[in-house]
Formats: C-alpha cells, sequence, structure tokens
C-alpha cells in the first residue's frame, strides 16, 4: 500500500480530517513523516514539535512504522473530534448543514426535495459531488432546483412553446448560462424531484431538455403539405417554417393521404421536394427529439389527418428512442404510428458495423410497431442513417 507523507504537519493533520470526513467508517487513519522533505534537523523538529502538541491533546498517536526509512514515523488518528478543536476547523457534516438549512424552505418545491437535499448532505460531508454539484457550491445547487421547477413548470403547461437555453434561464431567475454549465445536473434532479415527469434514460441530456421545449435555439415546426393558417389557405411551397408559439394555427387545407414524421433535417427536404410535389402527404420534421410543443402540434395534426401516420428515421438506438416517444404520444390519441423504411430487411442489406454508438436500451420496445427493427439492431450490430436512403412514399 502506498503511505501518504508529509513533510508540513498542518498537512498531515488536515489531511487525516479530510480523508475521516471522505470515509468515516474506516477503523484506522494513519499519515506518514517524508523524512527527504525536511531541509534540516530543525525543520524536522518543528514536524515533530507540532505533531507532538496534537498528540499531548489526545488528538493523535505518534508512533514506528513498519516501512521504508523516509516513511519511518506514522500518525495515527485516535479522537477526531479534539482535532477538529485543536486545529480551529469545522467538521464537514456541520458545515454542509448550515449551507443546506435554507434550501430545505424554498417555497413551491416537492416533498421529494427533502430526501435529495439529504443525499447532497451526505455527500458534501464526504467531500464528494452529487448530481454533478461540486461540495459547497451552494450558488450552482440554488441554480439547479429553480431549472428543474422550471421544467415541471412547463411540463405542467399546454401552452409552454419550445424555448431557447438563455431565455429559459431567465424566466427562472437564474444566470444567463446557468443551464449550459448545469444542463446535466438539472435533468438529473428534476428526475428525482417529480418521478412522475422522469424523461426515459436512454435519453442524452440535450434530448431530455427538448422533450421539455428546452434547447440551445428552438427550430420552428417545418412541414410540407396542404397547409392553412386559421382557415387561410397558403400557396403550394415545397415546405413551410412557423414559429413554435404559433404553431396551432395550423391546418390542413383538405385532406391527405398520409402523414410522415421524419428525423433528420436532410431526408426531410429530399421527400418534401422530391415525394410531396402533389401535396397529398402531410410531412413534419421532428428536429431530432421532438420538443413538446412540437410534439403537442405533430399529435394534433395526425389526429386531425384522420390517415396513416408513419415515422422515418435512423436506424439505431436514438431512432428507436424517438420512434417510441413519438408513437407513445399518439398511441394516447388513440392514433397508430407505424415505421418506414425502417425494417430489419433494410438494416441488413444496407447497414453498417455500429461503432461508438449508444447501445440500445434493454427493454421498452416491446410490442411497438418497432419490435422487429429494435431485435435486428440487438442481433445483427448494424446502423444505418437515414440520409443513406432515398426518400419514398409510405404505404
Amino acid at each position: 500500500m502506498k503511505h501518504i507523507s508529509f513533510g508540513d504537519a498542518g498537512k498531515l493533520l488536515a489531511n487525516l480530517l479530510d480523508r475521516y470526513e471522505a470515509k468515516p467508517g474506516v477503523a484506522a487513519l494513519f499519515g506518514y513523516a517524508n523524512e527527504a522533505a525536511f531541509s534540516s534537523v530543525e525543520a524536522r523538529d518543528r514536524f515533530i514539535e507540532t505533531l507532538r502538541k496534537a498528540e499531548k491533546l489526545g488528538a493523535v498517536k505518534l508512533e514506528k512504522a513498519r516501512a521504508s526509512a523516509d516513511t519511518a514515523l506514522r500518525i495515527r488518528l485516535v479522537d477526531v473530534d479534539i482535532l477538529y478543536r485543536h486545529l480551529g476547523r469545522v467538521p464537514s457534516h456541520h458545515q454542509v448543514h448550515t449551507l443546506l438549512t435554507d434550501f430545505y424552505e424554498l417555497p413551491n418545491l416537492p416533498e421529494t426535495a427533502r430526501e435529495v437535499l439529504d443525499e447532497i448532505g451526505a455527500a458534501w460531508s464526504r467531500n464528494v459531488r452529487k448530481f454533478g454539484i461540486m461540495p459547497n457550491d451552494t450558488a450552482s445547487l440554488k441554480d439547479v432546483l429553480l431549472l428543474a421547477r422550471g421544467l415541471q413548470e412547463r411540463a405542467s403547461d399546454p401552452a409552454a412553446v419550445a424555448i431557447d437555453f438563455r431565455s429559459f434561464c431567465r424566466s427562472v431567475n437564474t444566470g444567463s448560462k446557468a443551464l449550459d454549465h448545469l444542463a446535466s445536473s438539472v435533468v438529473a434532479i428534476h428526475s428525482r424531484l417529480y418521478p412522475g415527469q422522469r424523461t426515459p434514460e436512454s435519453l442524452d441530456t440535450d434530448e431530455a431538455l427538448a422533450t421539455f421545449g428546452v434547447s440551445r435555439m428552438p427550430q420552428p415546426l417545418q412541414l410540407s403539405g396542404p397547409i392553412a393558417i386559421d382557415g387561410v389557405i397558403l400557396p403550394t411551397l415545397s415546405y413551410y417554417g412557423f414559429p413554435p408559439d404559433q404553431a396551432a394555427t395550423i391546418g390542413l387545407s383538405h385532406a391527405v393521404d398520409y402523414v410522415l414524421t421524419i428525423e433528420n433535417y436532410t431526408s426531410f427536404i429530399r421527400h418534401a421536394r422530391e415525394c410531396n410535389g402533389s401535396q397529398k402527404g402531410l410531412v413534419l420534421y421532428t428536429a431530432g427529439f421532438p420538443a413538446r410543443s412540437h410534439l403537442r402540434q405533430i399529435t394534433r395534426l395526425c389526429r386531425e389527418a384522420g390517415t396513416a401516420c408513419y415515422h422515418w428515421g435512423d436506424l439505431d438506438a436514438g431512432g428507436v428512442r424517438i420512434f417510441r416517444h413519438i408513437e407513445k404520444a399518439l398511441q394516447a390519441q388513440g392514433v397508430q404510428l407505424q415505421p418506414h423504411l425502417m425494417d430489419a430487411a433494410i438494416l441488413t442489406q444496407y447497414g453498417v458495423a455500429a461503432v461508438g454508438r449508444s447501445p440500445l436500451p434493454p427493454q421498452g420496445a416491446s410490442g411497438s410497431a418497432i419490435e422487429h427493427l429494435w431485435c435486428a439492431l440487438r442481433e445483427t450490430g448494424l446502423v444505418l442513417e437515414q440520409e443513406s436512403l432515398s426518400p419514398r412514399l409510405p404505404g
């Protein structure tokens, strides 16, 4: 075992407390004198004198170690409370309790906040980060709690529209760049505070935030087809883009043969131009994982169209997650979603070996229309980006 040795007695004693706080259950803690660190006999004498004072109080005990010559002197922690008093140091759990007291009284947080704060306190007392927040960083903790509460308010507001990171931060009274630095902590704590709104664990941080309509720069709702705004028929264009907060005014000017949601931008543009010139389909760009405000309009338009609905995305773990997310939202509205150009045969014919891709979730596709692709991805180890395929009409 490598010994922790010091030429500074004060640092040695402080290190004993640091290690005690990190692992309070350890039976015995030792520090060692680094004989090579002493510049003179007098320097070593001062080192020993400092330790003898602590030993006389009963805080530590100096022992002769069974070690190499440069670590012959061993210092054993005897009474941690005495050492705290001797060094004038407040135990970390007392400091943390003082730091977190006001957080337990923050308004508009659920009962689950107490358990979360208890876990943070226990970790900080051991000088360990929790939920990605460094020990004693109360400024970041406050921002994370405010941002997590802001996400929940958006989840509860059916009128919430897509918003960018900076604007969202300002809306909950944090610094405008807080979410840039704390995004993963916000998602982690939100899922603990509000388990009923927990996002799937398979989503990465940006995907999870996007489900609340929070993204680095919100995408317009882009679609192709026979569109009317508040009943006013628009001229025929390959595709349109609408501000998210005005997308509720979008409707169909006439019936369509199909609705197709598309994950990636290039494939959306190609399908709109190459396959939908006749305006017989309603084609919607999801921008990857759709924001809640976008998904709300997608489900509305699919329901109002009253025709077959399809989704086309990447043939990989992310594509499966996106399909399942949209599928579940449509099922809640009584609409069935079918995969388009997303099947085992296409994967086998055109797929390439997955390299550095995120693994498939171990479960979640059972009973889904995407189950056969999900199984093929697991069995073959192949993936395929949808841009590798030319667009074609569904059905």
